[in-house]
């Protein structure tokens, strides 16, 4: 009860405090941005965190990767939807996608270094309820990027299919 009585003592004294063409600037402020929140949805900014969906389409299993220093998981060889990692952030208009292969038993008994590699492209057009990025790694070294506002990939299986080391 105290605090109650305190709190509207300050209020009052300070909204009576300010003169009346102040008093009607911040009222006409609060109904301006409440009008925004509620009536004009796409005026607000899109999402910047989504989840990324790994799609290995190579013969060998990727240690993990990473979009824009948003890290995404291990990928099992020919994995169609691999790991999924939540909430991460991404945003740019670029992306620097880097993968590393898990080593094999070879390279790990001669000491060898993972093989990594790193690609740029442009970000792909994101649509407000666009919440999962899909990186496609596939067996050329050649990587697509889509955005899609559930689990399944925009890309069709049979569109990444690779012969002779060229996508179809």
């Amino acid at each position: 009860m105290l605090v109650r009585w305190i709190w509207n003592w300050l209020f009052n004294q300070m909204w009576d405090g300010l003169p009346k063409k102040a008093r009607w600037g911040l009222a006409v402020l609060l109904a301006g941005f409440l009008i925004w929140l509620f009536f004009m949805p796409n005026l607000h900014p899109g999402p910047t965190s989504a989840s990324i969906v790994g799609h290995n389409h190579t013969e060998r299993r990727i240690h993990s990767f990473r979009v824009n220093e948003a890290a995404g998981g291990d990928l099992g060889p020919n994995s169609g939807g691999g790991s999924i990692v939540c909430c991460q952030r991404v945003v740019g208009k670029t992306a620097e996608v880097a993968w590393t292969y898990s080593r094999t038993v070879e390279e790990f008994e001669r000491d060898d270094s993972p093989e990594s590699h790193t690609v740029n492209l442009s970000m792909p057009e994101r649509d407000r309820n666009d919440l999962y990025l899909h990186v496609h790694i596939l067996s050329d070294k050649e990587v697509k990027l889509r955005w899609s506002p559930g689990l399944e990939s925009p890309y069709s299986e049979t569109s990444l299919t690779t012969v002779g080391g060229e996508t179809q």
